[in-house]
């Protein structure tokens, strides 16, 4: 929850626009943000409602009611009129109220957006307004972000969902009978206590299988994530880097090292988690 000042703010915001006229258009700066799968899912997840608006007006807010803004940033009350919903189960007024700290550039000037059209994230706030889950959970509206978005968003509620993963509870390793053969199980943590674990196979003379178990049936082959799924999102952002020692402790050396292995061969597959957007 925001707290008590962000709708003082916002309150006052409004009462400083409709008193004062339209906002004045800043000049446009030389950068325009990308997102990655990651920065999507981070903030669709975040927000219980996702809606395509168009600006009518933003306007610059005063020092006294931009607390807590960071240095570079510039703090506007935009007035929206909204196109289309993607999420949200109680509605959306059609014309809308919110708060947006925007990025200056080196000569001071932040990114026109009077007029453009875009893709919030955010949460409900008083009737008519809306608080974004992040100061930039804002994003520039095209029709492949918004199918990036709604795909995401599918994922999400689908009865088969993967769930957030939180860390490594335990490891274990079974050797093979030949050289170079054996079998390694990852037990992961994940919301609601749902059982989530990883399995690699290795064999000899072949390179290592590896599957993601979403159920209590741990079942060779079951899933290899795609990138940029939810699945793929769930472990490669949100997984450690490496086995934590409490998770191979009872295990034999030699043991825990094959585990150690085996999860970095995984983490190896899964690759980055990249993320465009600039940590707040």
């Amino acid at each position: 929850m925001r707290p008590v000042s962000y709708f003082l703010a916002l309150s006052c915001a409004i009462m400083l626009i409709h008193g004062s006229g339209a906002a004045q258009n800043p000049a446009t700066p030389a950068f325009v943000p990308s997102y990655s799968y990651a920065d999507l899912a981070d903030l669709a997840l975040a927000s219980s409602i996702t809606a395509h608006v168009k600006v009518k007006s933003a306007k610059k807010l005063p020092p006294a009611l931009s607390a807590g803004l960071l240095a570079g940033y510039v703090r506007h009350l935009v007035i929206a009129d909204v196109i289309g919903l993607v999420r949200g189960d109680d509605g959306l007024a059609p014309r809308i109220s919110y708060l947006i700290d925007l990025l200056s550039d080196s000569r001071g000037k932040v990114l026109k957006i009077n007029k453009t059209e875009s893709f919030i994230f955010a949460v409900p706030g008083r009737p008519g307004e809306v608080r974004l889950v992040a100061p930039d959970a804002q994003i520039p509206w095209s029709a492949q972000t918004g199918q990036r978005i709604r795909a995401i968003l599918s994922e999400v509620v689908r009865t088969d969902a993967p769930p957030p993963v939180k860390g490594i509870v335990s490891g274990f390793h079974s050797a093979g009978t030949l050289s170079g053969e054996g079998e390694t199980q990852i037990f992961l943590t994940a919301a609601e206590e749902r059982p989530v674990s990883l399995t690699i196979i290795r064999q000899p003379n072949r390179a290592p299988r590896w599957s993601v178990s979403l159920g209590e049936i741990v079942d060779d082959g079951v899933i290899v994530p795609q990138a940029n799924t939810l699945l793929w999102y769930r472990l490669a952002c949100f997984l450690p880097a490496t086995v934590p020692d409490t998770a191979v402790s009872e295990l034999a050396e030699s043991d825990a090292a094959a585990v150690r292995e085996d999860y970095a061969f995984v983490m190896k597959a899964l690759g980055p988690c990249p993320r465009m957007r600039k940590k707040r």
